[in-house]
């Protein structure tokens, strides 16, 4: 039987150091307030799925932390230069602890289907990697069998820009990974992705938590 990991990074919810594009229109305890809610939703709806996932912890506060906000669950601390580098640790680290596949996913997609990560995981069964493109250039989703696990793709990126997704892909090609693509989502990083949430029908259901709070926010 294969195993996948399916890995989430975390940051700890502290005003000023999680969404802080959010936070300028909105206030940095909004903004945390709100990043808690996203985290909140995902995991409660992946547990919901029978995802088992791993939280990748931003280690500027202890993991002691994290365990009284999330619970009892696997823990990894990022470490690495850059945002590039703690991915893959990250990556590399799930599969240390004896996994066959690997998935990596941000802790901003509130209203992410729980079924987009079944689907990558199928797809990681016959294809070598997968992507899930975010709409703004980058993505929201990696993942790797553990042989094609590789570092040239996370190395001198221009991380938070258009230029990820594609840069990406080429590297891939260069390297003969021929991933599979996933549908596109979108990540909240503006008051528009808020906005969007607010209206997009099957977010009712995904992420009650954020929507409770975003009511109100937002005119709608």
């Amino acid at each position: 039987m294969m195993k996948c990991a399916v890995i989430v990074f975390v940051k700890f919810p502290e005003p000023g150091k999680v969404k802080t594009r959010i936070g300028k229109d909105l206030g940095y305890e909004t903004a945390a307030k709100l990043y808690t809610a996203f985290v909140e939703d995902m995991l409660f709806s992946f547990d919901r799925s029978g995802l088992k996932p791993i939280i990748s912890y931003d280690p500027f506060q202890p993991v002691k932390k994290y365990q009284e906000w999330l619970g009892n669950r696997t823990y990894i601390a990022q470490h690495g230069e850059d945002l590039g580098q703690r991915m893959f640790n990250a990556l590399q680290a799930a599969l240390d602890l004896n996994y066959d596949d690997c998935i990596l996913t941000g802790s901003d997609l509130p209203d992410l289907n729980p079924e987009m990560i079944q689907q990558a995981k199928k797809e990681l069964k016959k294809a070598p990697a997968c992507i899930g493109p975010a709409s703004d250039g980058g993505y929201y989703l990696i993942g790797f069998q553990k042989k094609y696990l590789t570092d040239s793709i996370f190395k001198e990126m221009e991380w938070s820009t258009d230029r990820v997704l594609p840069e990406t892909l080429s590297r891939l090609n260069t390297l003969g990974i021929n991933p599979a693509i996933l549908p596109e989502h979108q990540d909240m990083d503006t008051i528009e992705d808020l906005e969007r949430l607010l209206t997009t029908p099957k977010t009712q259901t995904l992420c009650p938590i954020s929507l409770a709070i975003l009511r109100t926010l937002l005119p709608h």
